[in-house]
């Protein structure tokens, strides 16, 4: 089946470079796009595709900031939702999640999401997410880059490609900008930005608070973040910048709410409940948390950076550090009272990176390297209810530079013929970590644990991993590409503790398992498409790709004493994507993207625990989006668009007589059974609108907003057991100096 699909894409792609080929010679007069459509195209997403880009950085995707957010209280995860290649699982609203976004199927911790170039993913423990988009204000930027595929040697660690957060950088004349709106579910938004320079020094400062009632049991959230770029501009193009962010939310915790429970709330939909963070704490009995169970995050980035050409090289030069503090509250939902306070510090990284470039006749040579430190603090219980905990939570201790990953590379892009460019890569990949972790001495015949004791994780690897990629223009609206690479993702902090730990089927003499040790994702991409762009106002593409990863790490939750991790021997990853984008009529646009994936995976030791499938769940085979756009020079704009997810599978726990599910209950309080099905989630189709119209012009520019999400009130489910808020208006209003 998986070789006819591979034929299908072929022979499609075949087909489609027949076409254009012999497209009537008035698709080709003079005036027509410059070689791999240079032409900056207002559309939705915007896409600029140079012929650098194409082969390596970016992929060429760019999506605007300001054409694509809400009016009221857009996350990153909201803006990119529409973009190909890109699935989205929301939660609820501003609910944090793992695994929200994903790039071809990859989530963010095979994703490299970046903040101006430099790595902005965390260390993943304590409960603490990879990346926690609800922590993300969309405010200091302008665009988000989006690169799909690990095919540029600059960036390591990632599988899926890149996600890069760019700022606006400050102009000449002062930008002051302020803005208020609401929504369903008592949701609130308002901020302000300003940027500009003095003599040489600019800055870029903003300011933004956010809350809602959330459309879930308990899902209240208050969220403020403020923000600051200073800079110095020197010598021409030389720039140093200066950065700090700083976010403080209140997180209400998502009650499970079904209507055979006893403390069923019928104001709120059905749904889950998610404990949001970490460590795993068990409840007696069949206790859970209950309402008033939230967290308060503190997060701080600070950034230094330095920008010039000095003799003749394009320098760049970055240090970075994050910190995260969290304080928990939890409350018994049985007994209505608090029974645990605790303190953490799950994110304490830091890093550094330098890129040098230069041109040199017909080539373009890259060179740098990378230095990247995960690390955090420790969790300290402040309050445990007397008398109600059967096993008391224990204080962890903390790891600095916990793994620690160094990458150097060098690359050229070669303009070999005017119509021909050539790009090569090679990046080295260099990882070590180091931590302590409670190790399980082994089990007994019903799965449980017998015993711990405490162990340094100690794990090296490396890697060299080969870029390359070829761009020809047989005629000045066409491209073909195609691209190779090696690329790797090293286990994550929360990978090898469980998996050192015991936490594995390696130990566990239930299952015949020879592996003893963890081992890295590594994986050949392949990727070949064509852009096709016979006049100004038109522009089609399409890819297909194939993605052939060794060892992927695996998660199951579920399994005694509370997960198992381990690698299956091979998954695949292959997907068409097909992308369009035109000038209808004077101020009017239009865009459609299909997405087309589907996985594949074999040597999987627990693959009875996913129901005998054959397949990675939770990835959507088919999207479609589309949408039309009217945007005048005076900022009027109406935009209608629709997302089209299809049927998906996930998997779901379920009690359990197998002895592996240990009779006991997981971190989160739900009983310990098998992957024993997968529930399938219904196809859905969502219609969105936004209205935005000047109503002053005279020296302020003012503007009103109005919004519907979801149309036409559809009831779907983005994850399983958490239904989505329904139809949603919104209103809001803007003001720019």
């Amino acid at each position: 089946m998986k070789r006819e699909r591979t034929k299908v894409c072929i022979v499609l792609l075949c087909i489609m470079a027949v076409f254009a080929l012999v497209v009537p010679a008035g698709a080709q007069k003079s005036g027509g796009a410059e070689p791999v459509a240079t032409e900056e195209v207002t559309l939705e997403p915007v896409t600029v595709e140079s012929r650098r880009e194409v082969l390596a950085d970016r992929d060429s995707e760019i999506v605007e900031v300001d054409d694509n957010a809400k009016p009221v209280v857009s996350t990153v995860p909201e803006v990119l939702d529409k973009t190909p290649g890109v699935s989205i699982q929301n939660r609820g609203i501003l609910t944090p999640k793992s695994s929200q976004v994903r790039l071809r199927g990859l989530d963010e911790t095979r994703t490299l999401i970046l903040l101006d170039g430099r790595p902005l993913n965390g260390a993943g423990v304590y409960g603490g997410f990879f990346v926690d988009w609800s922590a993300l204000s969309l405010l200091p930027y302008e665009r988000i880059d989006v690169g799909r595929g690990a095919f540029s040697a600059r960036y390591g660690n990632t599988l899926g490609g890149t996600i890069d957060l760019v700022p606006a950088i400050p102009a000449e004349d002062w930008d002051i900008q302020a803005f208020s709106g609401y929504k369903r579910f008592d949701t609130f938004a308002s901020g302000g930005y300003a940027s500009g320079r003095y003599g040489p020094f600019g800055a870029a400062l903003s300011l933004g608070a956010n809350s809602t009632d959330g459309h879930l049991r308990n899902s209240e959230v208050e969220r403020y973040d403020f923000g600051g770029d200073f800079y110095y501009f020197f010598g021409g193009d030389g720039q140093l910048k200066a950065s700090v962010t700083h976010t403080k939310g209140d997180y209400n915790m998502p009650v499970e709410n079904f209507d055979d429970l006893s403390y069923y709330d019928p104001d709120y939909p059905e749904s889950s409940g998610s404990r949001l963070i970490g460590p795993g704490i068990q409840f007696p009995g069949n206790d859970r948390h209950g309402d008033n169970s939230f967290y308060t995050k503190y997060r701080t980035q600070l950034d230094l950076a330095f920008r010039k050409r000095l003799a003749g090289v394009d320098t760049e030069a970055k240090l970075y550090y994050h910190n995260e503090e969290r304080d928990d509250v939890i409350t018994s939902v049985a007994l209505e009272e608090t029974v645990l306070e605790r303190e953490s510090t799950p994110d304490r990284s830091w890093g550094w990176l330098m890129n040098l470039g230069r041109t040199l006749g017909r080539h373009d040579i890259g060179l740098g390297a990378e230095g990247n430190y995960l690390g955090y603090g420790k969790v300290e219980n402040t309050f445990l209810l007397p008398d109600y905990w059967q096993k008391t939570p224990m204080d962890g201790d903390d790891e600095w530079d916990a793994t620690r990953r160094h990458g150097v590379y060098v690359d050229d892009t070669w303009s070999l013929l005017d119509n021909l460019d050539m790009y090569a890569g090679l990046r080295y990949e260099n990882y070590h970590g180091n931590r302590k972790a409670d190790r399980v001495k082994g089990y007994n015949d019903s799965g449980k644990p017998q015993g711990f004791e405490e162990i340094v994780i100690e794990y090296d690897d490396e890697a060299w991993l080969p870029k390359v990629g070829a761009v020809y223009r047989p005629a000045d609206w066409l491209a073909v590409h195609g691209r190779f690479a090696r690329a790797t993702r090293m286990p994550d902090n929360p990978a090898f503790y469980w998996y050192y730990g015991g936490y594995r089927p390696e130990v566990d003499p239930r299952f015949d398992v020879v592996r003893k040790d963890l081992s890295m994702e590594d994986a050949l991409q392949y990727e070949t498409g064509l852009t096709f762009t016979p006049s100004p106002r038109f522009e089609f593409g399409v890819k297909y790709y194939y993605y052939d990863v060794d060892d992927y790490i695996r998660w199951i939750f579920g399994y005694a004493p509370s997960r198992v991790v381990y690698n299956i021997d091979k998954v695949t990853f292959e997907g068409i994507e097909l992308d369009g984008k035109a000038k209808l009529w004077k101020d009017l646009y239009a865009f459609a993207n299909f997405t087309y994936q589907t996985t594949e995976k074999t040597g999987d030791v627990l693959d009875a625990s996913n129901d005998l499938s054959d397949e990675l769940s939770e990835l959507p085979p088919y999207q479609f989006n589309w949408g039309l756009q009217y945007e005048r020079e005076d900022g009027a704009l109406g935009k209608f668009t629709c997302r089209w997810t299809g049927p998906r599978e996930t998997p779901v726990l379920e009690s359990s007589t197998d002895p592996r599910a240990g009779g006991s209950n997981a971190p989160d309080g739900t009983p310990i059974g098998s992957l024993t099905r997968l529930e399938t989630l219904d196809s859905f189709v969502t219609f969105d609108m936004l209205l935005k119209y000047p109503v002053w012009k005279k020296g302020v520019e003012g503007y009103l907003s109005f919004g519907v999400e979801n149309i036409g009130d559809v009831k779907y489910v983005e994850e399983y057991d958490f239904p989505a808020p329904g139809r949603i208006f919104s209103v809001g209003a803007e003001v720019k100096f």
